[in-house]
């Protein structure tokens, strides 16, 4: 299935002031809105948007996800599991009230939506025990974070200028 922005023009990008959404606004008028998700136990976030080098309108021509390479992974315990006793008594799974997650390890995401005036890229980043991760929702993609509520965008757009 092609990607719901191939073949559509972009004049704006807007990403919400809780850098948990952008807002795409096409030629046609069209708005956009990709999430970032995160697993159970997880929070995701964008984290940097570079505009196209010869700005807005721009044709949407593909889109890739990105992966990083680390000579050293970004996980140095990747099971740094909360089930063990910790500062707050030993876990009891009963009462998760008393239960926080680990959010020790950082790994970073990226897609490229690609255009005739030069690439989007967009850096979003998300945090856990190592165990969980996070990935950008498009329309009709399901979304997880709004079951734990813990990726939910306030949906308040401000604008994206710089290159």
């Amino acid at each position: 299935m092609e990607h719901c922005l191939i073949g559509k023009t972009i004049i704006a990008m807007n990403i919400a002031s809780d850098g948990l959404a952008l807002q795409i606004i096409t030629s046609d008028k069209e708005e956009i809105i990709v999430r970032v998700d995160g697993d159970c136990c997880s929070h995701t976030w964008i984290e940097h948007v570079q505009l196209p080098p010869l700005g807005f309108p721009a044709l949407v021509t593909d889109v890739d996800e990105l992966t990083f390479e680390y000579d050293d992974p970004p996980v140095e315990e990747p099971f740094n599991s909360q089930m063990e006793d910790n500062e707050y008594g030993e876990y009891d799974d009963d009462d998760d009230d008393d239960y926080e997650y680990d959010d020790s390890v950082i790994v970073e995401y990226g897609c490229a939506i690609r255009t005739l005036k030069g690439d989007i890229l967009i850096e979003y980043r998300n945090s856990s025990n190592g165990y969980y991760g996070g990935n950008l929702c498009w329309p009709g993609d399901y979304f997880y974070g709004g079951v734990h509520g813990q990726n939910i965008s306030n949906n308040q757009w401000v604008e994206i200028s710089e290159c």
